[in-house]
């Protein structure tokens, strides 16, 4: 049996909007929230035509991931939330977090950037969808929350 829901954070009013949904979901589900920002990893390739190397992460940027979390528990009222900050590539580390609490499903926002800009700049959401071993819910930006 499932036990939570995997809520991916990174302090965006898209993130906090899903983050919402998420916490009235785990509340009707009776279902852990875990709340979860991933620190973007730095790649770069040592030589040319070599595979890319993640950059291992910095004191001040776990404790960054670590503050945000605790800021958003505090501001959203989510005193019973599991905040868990990670290191590494989003969509990656929220699918492995995912098969790790045996997640019912993953909860992200979406910023709506479209189809062109997202090939570009890349989208956590889709890349998400492709590799999560659950289900993933992704929240519009125009959804409207309760507060």
């Amino acid at each position: 049996m499932h036990s939570s829901i995997i809520c991916g954070v990174d302090g965006s009013p898209e993130s906090r909007n899903a983050l919402r949904i998420a916490s009235e979901l785990a509340d009707a589900l009776r279902l852990q929230l875990v709340v979860t920002h991933v620190a973007q990893a730095a790649m770069f390739a040592p030589a040319y035509g070599s595979a890319p190397v993640l950059t291992a992460p910095t004191v001040s940027e776990l404790r960054a991931a670590e503050e945000l979390l605790e800021d958003l528990a505090l501001d959203e009222e989510l005193a019973n939330a599991t905040l868990r900050a990670v290191y590494g590539s989003p969509a990656e580390q929220l699918a492995e977090l995912a098969d790790e609490e045996d997640a019912a499903f993953i909860v992200v926002g979406s910023r709506g950037r479209g189809a062109l800009k997202a090939a570009f700049l890349g989208s956590v959401s889709r890349d998400l969808i492709g590799i999560a071993p659950c289900p993933v819910l992704v929240v519009p930006s125009r959804v409207p929350v309760r507060s």
